[in-house]
C-alpha cells in the first residue's frame, strides 16, 4: 500500500490529495524511478475511494510527467526525473525566510490572473463537442502560436511541426537527454559553473557529464572541443550563475563546433524575452543552425510558478522521439488558453510589463550593493532575474550563505554552482524574481551584515 492518508473532511478534493501525496513521495525520493505503482483498482480499495478518483489522479500525474503508463507493465514512476538529492552547499528551503534571493525563486506577482481568466473563459466558450484532445506533442493551436511567437520575438526558425509542448524546463531537459541517448550521444557538456541540477538530470538519463569553463565571454569553446562531447547545454543570454552573455565571437565558434563534430547544442533561452538593456538584445542561436539545435524555454520567468508549461523546438529526428515520451504538458484547455494569450497580444503586453519591473529591481539591487557592499562586484548583462555578486578572494561564500539564511535571507553561494574542483570566484548569485524593488535594500543589508560576521570586514 502506498503511504497515502486521505483526509475526508478536507476541503481539498480526494483526487488532488492523492496526486499531491504521490507527487511528494516521488520528489522526496520515497518512490524511486521505475517503481511500479498499485493498480487503480487496488489503490482505490486500499484507500476506500472510488476507482474513478484514482484513475483521474493517475491521469494528471501522467500528464505532468511524474509517472508513465505502459500496457502490460502497469503504471510506474518516470525514470527521467531529477535525482531528489541536493548538494551540501544548496540552502535548505524555508517557509520562514523573509527574502528569497535564490536564482530559481519566482513569485505569483508576475501572474496576470485577470487576463488569464479572461483568456480561459474565452477558450471555454469557444470549444465545442467533443472538446480539445490531447496530442503527443501538444495541441496544434499552441504549437502554431509558439512557432510564430518565437519567430517574431526571438528569431527562432520553426514550423508548428517542429515544436513540442512540455511541462517546464527541468522536465524538458530530462526528456531531451533521453533523446540524445537514443541518437547515440551519451556525453553531455554543461557550463561550469552552472546549475548543479542540470548535471543531475543528464546523469539520471545515463549520460556522462563534463563541466566546461565559463569566463567573461561565456562558455569556452576551445575547452568544449577538448572535452570530447558532441552535445552541450548552454544559456547564451544570461548564464547562471555569472549572468554573462555569450559574446558574438563565442557564438560563431560554438556554431562552428556543432557543424564540425556533427553535434547538438541545447539552447536554454531562459532570459531572452527579458532583455531590458540597450537595443533588442541578442536573438536565438537556433536561427543560424536549426538542424543542430534543440531550443528550449518555459513560462517560469514570465508567469511565475502558477503555470507549468515549456517548449522545445527541434528537427524532426528529435521531435519524432519526443512524441513517444511523456512530456508532461498541461491539460489541453490550459494549452489553448496560452495559445489565445499569445494570439490576442496579451503576452506581448505582459512581457513588456515584466521587463519594466525587472529593470527597476536590477537598478535597486545595484544601488543597494554600491551602498552596503562596496567591496563586491556585480556582474551580468541587463536581462533576466539574477546577477552575480563577486566577493574579494578568501571569502567563504558557503559560510556567508549559511549566516544569511540564519538571518532570514536565502541565497545561493557561488560554490553551489561549481562542478568538480575547478576554482571559481567566491560570491553569491542573487535572484530578484521573488523580491520587490523596495525590499532589495534591506535584503542586501542583511547580506552585508552576514559579510561582516563572516569576515570581520567593514561592509557598509
Amino acid at each position: 500500500m502506498l503511504p497515502i492518508a486521505i483526509e475526508r473532511k478536507s476541503r481539498l478534493p480526494m483526487t488532488a490529495q492523492i496526486q499531491s501525496a504521490i507527487r511528494g513521495r516521488i520528489q522526496d525520493g520515497t518512490l524511486h524511478p521505475g517503481v511500479r505503482l498499485p493498480s487503480s483498482r487496488d489503490l482505490a480499495r486500499d484507500l476506500g475511494v472510488s476507482r474513478s478518483v484514482v484513475v483521474e489522479a493517475y491521469g494528471q500525474l501522467i500528464a505532468e510527467g511524474y509517472v508513465r503508463a505502459t500496457q502490460g507493465s502497469g503504471t510506474r514512476v518516470a525514470t527521467h526525473l531529477p535525482h531528489p538529492g541536493r548538494t551540501a552547499a544548496e540552502p535548505a528551503r524555508s517557509a520562514e525566510a523573509r527574502f528569497d534571493l535564490r536564482v530559481d525563486a519566482t513569485s505569483t506577482v508576475f501572474f496576470p490572473s485577470r487576463e488569464w481568466l479572461q483568456a480561459y473563459e474565452h477558450v471555454g466558450r469557444s470549444i465545442g463537442e467533443p472538446g480539445p484532445r490531447r496530442h503527443p506533442l501538444g495541441v496544434p493551436e499552441l504549437r502554431a502560436e509558439l512557432a510564430a511567437y518565437l519567430g517574431r520575438s526571438r528569431g527562432v526558425l520553426a514550423t508548428a511541426a517542429e515544436v513540442a509542448v512540455t511541462a517546464d524546463f527541468d522536465h524538458t531537459v530530462g526528456v531531451v537527454c533521453h533523446v540524445l541517448r537514443e541518437l547515440g550521444d551519451d556525453h553531455l557538456a554543461v557550463e561550469n559553473p552552472g546549475p548543479p541540477w542540470q548535471a543531475r538530470l543528464a546523469e539520471h538519463a545515463g549520460l556522462a557529464v563534463t563541466g566546461v569553463p565559463v569566463d567573461g565571454e561565456g562558455i569556452d569553446v576551445d575547452a568544449l572541443e577538448r572535452s570530447g562531447a558532441r552535445a552541450v547545454l548552454v544559456t547564451p543570454v544570461s548564464q547562471v550563475p555569472t549572468g554573462v552573455g555569450l559574446s558574438p565571437s563565442r557564438r560563431e565558434a560554438l556554431l562552428r563546433w556543432a557543424a564540425d563534430v556533427d553535434g547538438w547544442v541545447i539552447e536554454y533561452d531562459r532570459d531572452g524575452h527579458l532583455w531590458f538593456g540597450a537595443g533588442s538584445g541578442p536573438l536565438a542561436l537556433q536561427r543560424h543552425r536549426p538542424e543542430r539545435m534543440i531550443y528550449i524555454g518555459a513560462t517560469g520567468t514570465l508567469l511565475g510558478p502558477c503555470i507549468r508549461l515549456g517548449w522545445a523546438v527541434a528537427p524532426d529526428s528529435v521531435t519524432d522521439r519526443l512524441g513517444r515520451m511523456q512530456l508532461g504538458a498541461p491539460d489541453p484547455l490550459t494549452q489553448l488558453t496560452f495559445a489565445h494569450f499569445i494570439s490576442s497580444g496579451v503576452l506581448d503586453q505582459h512581457v513588456r510589463q515584466v521587463r519594466s519591473v525587472l529593470r527597476a529591481r536590477r537598478s535597486a539591487l545595484r544601488d543597494a550593493v554600491e551602498r552596503h557592499l562596496p567591496g563586491a562586484r556585480m556582474t551580468g548583462v541587463p536581462a533576466g532575474t539574477h546577477a552575480y555578486l563577486q566577493w574579494p578572494n578568501g571569502v567563504d561564500d558557503v559560510r556567508l550563505a549559511a549566516v544569511a539564511r540564519a538571518r532570514s535571507v536565502l541565497v545561493h553561494p557561488g560554490r553551489h554552482f561549481r562542478l568538480g574542483r575547478r576554482p571559481f570566484a567566491p560570491g553569491v548569485a542573487v535572484g530578484y524574481g521573488a523580491v520587490r524593488s523596495g525590499q532589495l535594500p534591506e535584503a542586501v543589508g542583511v547580506l552585508a551584515a552576514a559579510m561582516r560576521q563572516v569576515t570581520g570586514l567593514l561592509a557598509s
